[in-house]
């Protein structure tokens, strides 16, 4: 046994470029931290792999790029991305291996063939080298690594075979692209996105969605007009509207001349003037582009009535926005609207 972070596969110069499939899915994260209990016994010695952190590696660059370099990388998986297809897959068994805990995943068939389209595409680019392919690719989400060789022995093996969670099914329909790091002091990857890459041919137009005509505290403390909060829409837009929010001042002045107004004899000459809503705005990508910027309107927004909207544009620049918005885009997309 040994620990997976030796001196032979620690980076000298990470992070490095790599192309990973996040694993967010309810119910595989439910399945990963059955384990953790078990884990969590070994302290320190364990780096267990928080839910944001669970991933699949279609492939990785295991040398510095520079910036050109990368956003041509990115680029030409993207194209290539698109003549793939999402792949439905089933998570586990679990494997305890002499270095870290692996969760396997089947068929193992589609998985292959989106590690060669990827790699292709990566190799294509000049300057990029890539480790040997395996005679067969082994497709795998990691659970946990050892930080310590005293960790996985008999009583370990056991132990681990007792927990045994019903297998859970998922679909990869996307890869992000990231920034790699790899996490020695708490003994697990993590990451900084570039880009999201659909599998498969996107919408070539959608509706344009305007958001904001009726912001109001009591929309966003209400529950969503169609599914569950929980659930995460993916949301293709022609072009994206918004009304920007009322300043934190704005916003103070509103509250005390609203319950001033309940005294009908506090204002002596006439009621104050109420702030004015600013103007709406186009949401454009703001990424560095070229000699300029981006500027693209054409975006995709994913997120859940209670988690952040992610929006990537037509360019595959992806950037976090508030809930505010992804629940505004949910309102505005209601089917039937």
């Amino acid at each position: 046994m040994e620990s997976f972070f030796s001196e032979k596969r620690t980076w000298a110069d990470g992070p490095y470029l790599h192309f990973v499939a996040v694993l967010d899915d309810p119910a595989y994260v439910a399945y990963a931290q059955a384990y953790h209990e078990l884990l969590a016994a070994y302290g320190d010695r364990v780096g267990i792999v928080p839910a944001p952190w669970l991933h699949w590696t279609a492939q990785g660059v295991h040398h510095r790029l520079d910036d050109g370099q990368v956003e041509t990388v990115v680029q030409a998986v993207m194209e290539a991305a698109r003549y793939a297809a999402p792949a439905t897959v089933t998570m586990g068994p679990v494997w305890p291996g002499p270095s870290a805990i692996t969760v396997a995943m089947y068929p193992e068939e589609p998985l292959a063939a989106v590690n060669s389209l990827v790699r292709a595409a990566v190799s294509a680019v000049p300057g990029v080298q890539l480790r040997e392919a395996a005679t067969r690719f082994w497709p795998h989400s990691t659970l946990a690594y050892f930080r310590s060789p005293s960790v996985h022995n008999a009583e370990f093996n056991r132990r681990l075979r007792t927990v045994r969670p019903e297998r859970v099914e998922i679909i990869i329909s996307r890869l992000l692209a990231v920034y790699m790091y790899q996490d020695v002091d708490v003994g697990y990857y993590t990451w900084t996105p570039i880009a999201e890459i659909p599998l498969g041919a996107a919408h070539a137009a959608a509706p344009k969605v305007v958001c904001g005509t009726a912001r109001t505290t009591a929309t966003y403390g209400a529950t969503p007009p169609w599914g569950d909060s929980d659930a995460e829409f993916e949301i293709t837009v022609g072009r994206l509207v918004v009304q920007p929010p009322l300043s934190e001042s704005q916003i103070r002045y509103e509250s005390f001349a609203s319950a001033a107004l309940d005294d009908s004899t506090y204002f002596e000459d006439a009621e104050p003037p109420m702030p004015v809503w600013p103007d709406p705005v186009t949401v454009a990508c703001e990424r560095p582009y070229g000699d300029g910027v981006c500027g693209s309107t054409r975006l995709r927004v994913r997120g859940s009535w209670n988690s952040p909207a992610v929006i990537t544009c037509e360019r595959g620049h992806s950037w976090q926005d508030t809930v505010e918005m992804m629940r505004e885009v949910i309102v505005a997309a209601e089917p039937g609207r």
